[in-house]
């Protein structure tokens, strides 16, 4: 439900704050006030269409800000949390900036968004009507939409869903058995001899890294056995570490004799020989078992590039290629008794066919019987909204597709997951004119009114929480005004209501009331909103029906309206 909107240097707005409650929100006003500039605001922060030259003269940037209470509205909940956009209190912030050089962003909850996201979020949020803009009345496959909602064809319309994708994947299986045989030949030949030579590899996944290991020190094996040798020697020549130390040793023996403290190093002095001599054996152990043989090292270099070479073929680590081995594996198994196999998919293919010719059929059969029920309801509507020369044709169509077609009764028709039909709206607005499509319809209050009676057939089955009527009033007065603020004020009842009007009957029973108005100040002119009390509902009234001229008669007639309404 729509909370607030803000609006800043938009067109002739400077900055406005306009506030939405529950129920039947009237905006009215003298013609030219501006009122058609909210609405447009309204669409821009849905996602519609803005244009730098909407910007107020004298600034660089516009914005347009709208306060949601989604508490109730868990498809934009389930889509937020899809879409990793944070909600705090079941709220939803939408934002659009738009600069004069062009350059604009769009922003949920302070986190940047793409345009197109923005869109998707506001589909269930608002829907205006009576503008071109953002009405989702107009897109083919809400016809559609509308219909089985009215009908309660979800449960049958998933079950097509479901058939017809099981259909397009065993299609798909069979497709890969039905190859020419040339290809099968080459698919065969290519992946038998891709497990061959993977197998001949005898690859362990472990192996590469130990290899390179090996190919390392194999390379320097010489340099490492010349430095422990020569560091062994260090060891034992007759001038080295070892022959050093050991007359260290006697040395300070023989003074034992002389000078008891001394002998204090000894121990010190025989562990460091201790462990010298440990350390002389092993290197000694070590340089001696160095083999730096040339055919150990092409050896391991030619493993190396053998594996290389798959990598380059199947993948970049070993996994990769033992993992392109198992799916030629299971290539060349489905090879293996291919026929056997194809009579096996064709025949659950076709008993798929018959299930879903049954389901579509079963689908097609309701909604001819919902589409009569629907036009009967709507033209009902249409009438009591004074309307009642038009006349509403839902079209059910069904086109042959020789080619790719789902055959039944002996032709093959167009078929998708949403079944046989395509689904679209015609209406003759006016008596003795032919029926044109909905989407064709220029006038927006024809459009806005047959809007209202779509959503009070529908009502309780539509998503959308909050509903704007612009031009709803055109044309009709009286008693078929009266016949209109009823239909919105019941509406009203279970969805958040706009209507911009000019018709004291409708405004009359609004639960909150905008008076909007172009103000001057310091030479510039600005559009202001009043949230009018009781009593300057009441005058506002009067003036709807008196003209700039209220008189008592015209205030007792006002009150007379609201008490009624």
């Amino acid at each position: 439900m729509l909370l607030e909107l803000k609006i800043k240097n938009f067109a002739i707005i400077e900055n406005l704050v306009v506030p939405f409650k529950k129920g039947l929100n009237i905006l009215s006003g003298e013609t030219g006030a501006g009122k058609s500039i909210l609405i447009d605001a309204l669409s821009g922060v849905l996602g519609g269409r803005l244009s730098s030259s909407l910007i107020r003269a004298g600034s660089d940037k516009l914005s347009i800000e709208a306060l949601f209470d989604i508490s109730q509205n868990s498809q934009v909940q389930d889509l937020l949390e899809e879409s990793g956009l944070d909600y705090e209190d079941q709220v939803l912030v939408l934002k659009r900036e738009l600069q004069s050089n062009g350059k604009g962003r769009c922003l949920a909850n302070a986190t940047q968004v793409q345009l197109s996201k923005l869109k998707e979020i506001t589909e269930n949020l608002v829907d205006i009507h009576g503008q071109n803009e953002h009405q989702s009345i107009m897109k083919l496959n809400k016809h559609r939409e509308i219909l089985d909602s009215f009908g309660h064809n979800f449960a049958l319309l998933q079950k097509n869903k479901k058939i017809y994708q099981e259909l397009l994947e065993i299609k798909k299986e069979m497709a890969n058995l039905q190859k020419d045989e040339k290809e099968k030949k080459r698919t065969i030949e290519y992946n038998s001899f891709v497990v061959k030579e993977i197998e001949t590899a005898n690859l362990d996944l472990g192996e590469e890294e130990k290899l390179k290991e090996e190919a390392l020190f194999l390379t320097n094996a010489e340099k490492i056995f010349t430095e422990l040798k020569f560091c062994h020697h260090l060891f034992d020549e007759e001038d080295g570490i070892m022959r050093k130390l050991k007359q260290i040793e006697r040395k300070i023996e023989g003074l034992s004799s002389y000078d008891q403290k001394s002998l204090v190093f000894l121990p010190n002095i025989k562990e460091a020989l201790y462990l010298l001599e440990d350390a002389s054996s092993s290197l000694k152990e070590r340089f001696q078992e160095i083999d730096f043989s040339p055919e150990r090292i092409n050896q391991v270099e030619e493993r190396l590039s053998l594996i290389s070479s798959l990598k380059k073929k199947y993948g970049e680590t070993l996994s990769d290629i033992l993992a392109f081995k198992e799916k030629a594996e299971k290539e060349l198994d489905l090879y293996s008794n291919n026929e056997e196999k194809l009579a096996l998919i064709q025949k659950e293919y076709q008993k798929n066919l018959n299930l879903a010719v049954s389901i579509a059929s079963e689908l097609s059969v309701k909604r001819k019987k919902t589409a009569l029920d629907l036009e009967k309801e709507v033209r009902q509507e249409l009438s009591d909204l004074g309307m009642s020369g038009s006349v509403f044709k839902v079209d059910l169509k069904q086109e042959k597709d020789p080619v790719n077609g789902l055959e039944k009764e002996g032709q093959k028709y167009f078929y998708s997951s949403n079944g046989f039909e395509q689904v679209e709206f015609f209406i003759s607005p006016n008596r003795g004119e032919d029926l044109k499509p909905l989407r064709k319809i220029a006038s927006g209050g024809e459009m806005s009114r047959l809007m209202l009676a779509l959503k009070n057939v529908l009502l309780g089955r539509d998503l959308v929480e909050s509903l704007v009527f612009d031009e709803v009033d055109a044309g009709i007065g009286g008693k078929a005004a009266e016949i209109v603020g009823n239909k919105l004020k019941s509406l009203a009842e279970k969805r958040q209501v706009m209507v911009i009007t000019h018709l004291p009957q409708i405004a009359a029973k609004s639960d909150h009331h905008l008076f909007i108005e172009k103000k001057e100040k310091d030479n510039r002119v600005s559009v202001s909103v009043q949230e009018l009390t009781k009593e300057e509902k009441i005058k506002e009234i009067a003036r709807m029906l008196a003209g700039d001229k209220i008189t008592q008669v015209s205030l007792v007639h006002a009150k007379e309206m609201i008490s009624l309404g």
